[in-house]
């Protein structure tokens, strides 16, 4: 879809946009196989982005809760992790979730113009899927 008055914004936002359609297939799957999604906790510094955040509430149909201190989440994680190896202590004791800072809903507005996008990803992917697994 690219043509000559394809701007560098046009390209960011297929960027994430591309990003939210593969997390959106993994939801998909996570689904299939029966498992339940009760709520989606937001992690990380790239993903504190508003812009990002409408799309992907959009794509995936739910709700991101952004919690406090989630720029620092995966670090915050890794941490945690080690301290259940050591210590033996019990995941529901040192795992516990951090306050809620704000909540992302889907937008309505968005939902029809991205619903139609993803179904060109999906096909897209599809008809490369070969192309892609050839490529050193």
């Amino acid at each position: 879809g690219l043509r000559h008055d394809t701007t560098r914004t046009d390209l960011a936002r297929a960027v994430l946009e591309g990003v939210a359609f593969a997390l959106g297939d993994g939801q998909e799957a996570l689904l299939a196989g029966d498992t339940a999604i009760d709520t989606v906790s937001v992690i990380g510094g790239g993903a504190r982005n508003r812009l990002w955040g409408r799309i992907l509430a959009t794509v995936l149909d739910r709700p991101l809760w952004y919690r406090t201190g989630g720029d620092v989440g995966p670090a915050f994680g890794a941490a945690r992790l080690a301290r259940l190896a050591v210590t033996g202590e019990a995941p529901s004791h040192v795992c516990t979730a951090p306050a809620v800072e704000r909540i992302v809903e889907p937008d309505p507005a968005w939902r029809h113009g991205l619903a139609t996008r993803l179904g060109l990803y999906r096909r897209l992917y599809g008809a490369l899927r070969d192309t892609f697994a050839a490529t050193p």
